[in-house]
């Protein structure tokens, strides 16, 4: 593939991406791969929380994606089935009892921006609240108070871009029990964070 193409190619939707694949076009892999790996990563990191572990999941996730890729429906947004990939990918390690070590929200995705200091924004609270760090460090405890499911579906709806439907899908719960998880985690989180303000 030529620098043209590659450009060219890194403009294409997922789906044209996938049917040049198919095609043989090897770099259109790399493409989907580049494209999706930094939010794939975040996701897996978060939940596995261990630097190692996620890089080897990541690397795990996209050789299936590789050896599944001719198999793939197209009617089936890409996002979402790479992020079920993924999720298989975390449940095998959970239930394989892969030894987990605490990490936290400080830890830095690819965008260099820990979640915790994303969610916690610059704006003060009502009486000057806490610091942006005092903040943070709050979210980071309320988050990780949060039962792991919920924090799944956070994690999935923050860096995949998918919508819930397709979020339920992925875990294979019903729409209204991924909305009513994410209902209670927020507001979880937002009584443990009004508490301390």
């Amino acid at each position: 593939m030529t620098g043209e193409d590659k450009n060219a190619a890194v403009g294409a939707a997922d789906s044209d991406l996938v049917r040049a694949f198919r095609a043989g076009d090897q770099a259109a892999l790399e493409v989907l791969i580049e494209r999706h790996k930094g939010a794939l990563y975040a996701y897996l990191l978060r939940l596995s929380k261990d630097r190692a572990a996620a890089e080897d999941l990541l690397q795990e996730v996209f050789l299936k994606v590789f050896r599944k890729l001719p198999s793939y429906d197209e009617r089936e947004k890409f996002t979402a089935w790479l992020f079920t990939i993924a999720h298989h990918a975390l449940m095998d390690r959970f239930r394989a009892g892969a030894r987990r070590r605490e990490d936290s929200l400080d830890a830095r995705p690819e965008d260099g921006l820990p979640l915790g200091e994303r969610l916690a924004g610059s704006e003060p609270g009502p009486d000057g609240g806490l610091g942006k760090a005092e903040r943070a460090a709050a979210i980071q405890a309320a988050f990780d108070r949060l039962p792991r499911e919920q924090r799944e579906l956070f994690l999935m709806r923050h860096y995949s871009g998918l919508s819930f439907r397709e979020i339920a899908g992925i875990l294979g719960v019903p729409i209204g029990t991924a909305l009513a998880r994410m209902s209670r985690a927020m507001a979880k989180m937002r009584e443990e964070l009004d508490g301390m303000q």
